[in-house]
């Protein structure tokens, strides 16, 4: 009865209905995503059944890092996924024929100063690390050594005066690097926000950097929806349902954040992820509540142009396009299957907040 009334309410927030699944053929949608991400549009998406509430049948297949997601993706063997945007735009500019459609998070500052940051490098206070220049010759677990965050690290290093290629970096799941922390496995963890909070419960740490400061990117993306070109031409239809779901998903979290203190969301991530009360709690505070405040900032799920070319830019300046050109934000992105998505659902796409241009 529960999961019934929550599919109702989330298909009754917009001025217009969302399309309702009895009306439409049902559709399937192989959809490649990170199972060991805490990421509140998919754990809460799936519980409530809102893609299919969009006429999708979708089959999830889990990866544990970048790079064989968009193998899995490149070979046909998943429709859409969702992966991080830096190993997306090197794949791409190394000849895979790959469209960002839409973001699924953001890591930024809101206009009230409130820093929502996706990972946090996070250090055990035993090994006295203070900065990065303590961390020369330590182990750092990172997810995947094509992530985002890797590579910004290097940079970071770098410009710390410190040889990235003297840090033992460990390829691993995040829901590993708890673990590795706690038992001394690694010296530090470029992990989640909501990783890091719970590490700190166990052992003393030391938060050396958000997300935003690794990158130094403004409105960063932890992960974006990314397809084949050529699918993408021929299951429009497809794309843009996903995309509603998303929407459906995200404005139901907004609304149960702003209107009911997140208490269903909170009940639904505690039961997908498992989590105790007061790590769910902060797990609440630290990263679903910022759903909705990037509005002040630009239209949700849209790409923001200044944020793919500092990627091009750490692509680059790392040496990983083998001295190819980093494609432009034209030639990776497309925006109009969102924008259907935002139309067929009733929503006003604000052109004052456009940042995919």
């Amino acid at each position: 009865m529960l999961r019934t009334a929550l599919i109702g309410l989330a298909l009754t927030l917009f001025a217009a209905p969302a399309v309702q699944a009895q009306d439409l053929q049902p559709r399937p949608l192989r959809f490649g995503w990170q199972a060991s991400t805490p990421v509140a549009p998919f754990w809460v998406g799936f519980e409530q059944r809102t893609y299919e509430a969009q006429g999708l049948k979708l089959d999830l297949q889990s990866f544990n890092d970048n790079a064989p997601e968009l193998e899995a993706l490149t070979a046909r063997q998943v429709d859409l996924a969702a992966v991080a945007p830096v190993p997306t735009l090197q794949m791409t500019s190394l000849g895979a024929p790959l469209k960002v459609i839409a973001a699924v998070e953001y890591a930024f500052t809101d206009k009230q100063g409130n820093r929502w940051s996706a990972v946090n490098l996070t250090a055990r206070k035993d090994t006295g690390v203070q900065s990065l220049k303590d961390l020369a010759g330590k182990r750092i677990a990172v997810f995947g050594l094509s992530s985002n965050w890797y590579l910004a690290l290097r940079d970071r290093f770098r410009e710390a005066g410190v040889d990235p290629n003297g840090v033992r970096f460990l390829s691993m799941p995040y829901t590993q690097m708890e673990g590795a922390l706690v038992h001394n496995e690694v010296d530090a963890a470029v992990m989640t926000a909501i990783g890091a909070y719970h590490v700190s419960q166990r052992i003393p740490t030391t938060q050396l950097m958000t997300s935003d400061e690794i990158t130094q990117i403004a409105i960063d993306m932890s992960q974006v929806i990314t397809a084949r070109a050529d699918w993408l031409r021929d299951h429009e239809e497809e794309a843009v349902r996903f995309l509603m779901g998303m929407l459906t998903t995200r404005k139901f979290i907004e609304d149960d954040v702003t209107q009911n203190g997140g208490v269903k969301v909170k009940e639904i991530m505690a039961k997908a992820l498992k989590l105790d009360t007061d790590t769910n709690e902060a797990f609440f505070k630290l990263r679903i509540a910022s759903t909705g405040r990037e509005r002040d900032l630009l239209n949700p799920l849209d790409l923001p142009k200044a944020t793919f070319v500092a990627y091009g830019k750490i692509l680059t300046e790392s040496g990983q396009l083998r001295g190819k050109p980093v494609v432009t934000y034209e030639q990776i992105v497309d925006i109009s299957y969102l924008r259907k998505a935002y139309g067929r659902l009733g929503m006003k796409w604000d052109e004052d907040k456009v940042v995919s241009q």
